[in-house]
């Protein structure tokens, strides 16, 4: 049962990023052709640097993982890791 609560947690926790990520490109960029649940799937799996070459993935299955993701990508908004 543990299992499927945490599965169903990551499940919710994708949805809000991939809510937070449409938003972000219709704010500042051309939404046009854009997938954000495509685009964050691939960025989930990859290694990010900020997050000490992990994969944001695994970050989200982590006690407040949510949080540090979404932060993340607040900050690469902004233009933090320009």
């Amino acid at each position: 049962m543990a299992a499927d609560s945490a599965l169903i947690a990551l499940e919710d926790h994708i949805a809000i990023l991939t809510m937070l990520v449409q938003r972000m490109v219709d704010e500042c960029g051309d939404p046009t052709g854009f997938d954000a649940k495509d685009w964050l799937h691939h960025w989930l799996v990859g290694a990010v640097p900020a997050l000490g070459d992990r994969r944001p993935l695994d970050v989200l299955k982590e006690p407040g993982g949510l949080e540090v993701v979404r932060s993340l990508l607040m900050r690469v908004q902004s233009g933090a890791f320009s």
